[in-house]
């Protein structure tokens, strides 16, 4: 009987686990999210890089991209680290470069992806990241391709 208590037990943990592992390997995955009125279905890592990097600044539709950044944060950097490669310093020094030379609208900042969502949903053109979790109703979400 106790030999079976302690199977119990041993499988119990063992679910738990893999429950946690899970749950981690879900957070911190990044959804790109664009204003529903967005025609491209997908872009690629470089792309998106290119966007928010300064060096694609319209929609194939010729729409203006509006950029939308999180302040801080897990997802914040982990965009910047995954899908930009780059540092969140470069990505400060460029967007200053870019406001100080005047060759560019700066980005809109936003505290909280809530925030994020909710200006990309009304702001035509506009697109952003949150992380996969985050509720995200008004928004189209773009496919990342290598």
């Amino acid at each position: 009987m106790k030999r079976m208590t302690a199977i119990g037990f041993v499988v119990g943990l063992l679910v738990l686990l893999l429950a946690t592992v899970a749950t981690v390997a879900h957070a911190g995955e990044i959804a790109i999210i664009a204003n529903p009125n967005v025609t491209v279905e997908t872009l690629a890592r470089g792309t998106i890089a290119e966007i928010y990097l300064n060096t694609k600044t319209r929609w194939e539709n010729d729409e203006k991209i509006r950029v939308v950044m999180l302040k801080t944060g897990a997802t914040h950097e982990i965009f910047v680290r995954d899908i930009l490669k780059t540092t969140t310093e470069h990505l400060t020094r460029l967007w200053k470069k870019v406001v100080f030379t005047g060759a560019g609208t700066p980005p809109k900042i936003v505290k909280e992806e809530t925030g994020m969502v909710e200006f990309v949903a009304e702001t035509p053109g506009a697109i952003g990241y949150i992380d996969a979790a985050t509720p995200h109703e008004g928004v189209k979400v773009i496919s990342i391709s290598e």
